[in-house]
């Protein structure tokens, strides 16, 4: 168990991936915002998914000396992408909770703490996670803002047309992960489909009406976005969530006409709805 005070909280882990092409500045500053929370994680899962340069090792190789408690290194031999990467470092992960970080994103200072004590309040809770900040370039420079809804009977809903979850900023339980099949490649919608599968499977999830991370975003975000690639896991997912009568048939041919005019637009119009419309931010 973890203390803070008068308080005793679960042990978690903390669990990411970094690729070759990280930033070391990024990833610097990713794991600085978890050294310093006002919680700490029992154990750090890095998942290194191939080979990177030194550049990056060095900054890993720093952290994991300064860390006051375990760092575990994970080093795959080939790059196999995010849901593989997160598949195999669940495997090493030693506590029954599991917070997710991404190695270019910023963790609030007292995030863990925040979600910690929901946990306690609902220890029946399978998933929470929380709003984000978007910015670019400086931390400051807040661009948008994802709000998800934080009720359960919301997120059944909001999950027919988006993403539930805003997926690094999510703690989860890992007996309802592994219950439900744990993380898949599933291509770049790996969580949109854990979260279906844990709703599909009624498991106890919320959100906090807190920002809990600061996401970084760049233009090559909205291209990623309307990836033709990505078109065949999202009617699955749709399937999916179709064939467990959480979508009805209109809504699944409204969603599936919807997501491929997402991914037919340009980019430049993709980056304008989610902007000025899907993740507006207004000071």
């Amino acid at each position: 168990m973890v203390k803070k005070g008068t308080e005793t909280y679960p042990d978690f882990s903390v669990l990411m991936s970094v690729y070759k092409r990280e930033n070391p500045k990024f990833l610097d500053q990713s794991l600085c915002s978890i050294e310093g929370q006002t919680v700490l994680p029992t154990e750090i899962i890095l998942v290194e998914d191939g080979p990177i340069p030194t550049i990056l090792q060095e900054v890993i190789n720093k952290h994991r000396s300064n860390f006051v408690n375990d760092f575990k290194v994970i080093k795959s031999i080939r790059n196999q992408g995010l849901g593989a990467s997160l598949r195999l470092g669940t495997k090493f992960v030693s506590t029954d909770w599991i917070a997710r970080m991404d190695s270019d994103d910023i963790s609030v200072h007292n995030r863990f703490e925040l979600q910690l004590k929901e946990v306690v309040r609902e220890p029946n809770l399978a998933v929470i996670g929380g709003q984000i900040q978007e910015f670019a370039g400086e931390s400051s420079n807040i661009v948008g803002y994802r709000k998800v809804p934080t009720t359960e009977s919301l997120l059944r809903q909001f999950i027919k047309w988006r993403s539930p979850f805003n997926h690094p900023s999510v703690m989860l339980n890992k007996d309802a992960l592994q219950k439900v099949g744990g993380y898949m490649p599933y291509g770049n919608l790996e969580d949109y489909y854990l979260w279906a599968r844990i709703i599909v499977y009624k498991f106890h999830v919320k959100n906090i009406d807190r920002v809990l991370v600061k996401m970084r975003v760049d233009e090559g975000m909205y291209q990623r976005r309307g990836k033709f690639s990505n078109i065949k896991y999202f009617y699955r997912l749709r399937k999916f969530l179709y064939k467990h009568k959480v979508l009805t048939w209109r809504e699944r041919f409204l969603g599936d006409w919807l997501m491929t005019a997402n991914i037919l637009i340009p980019g430049w119009l993709r980056k304008i709805i989610y902007r000025k419309i899907l993740h507006r931010y207004s000071n």
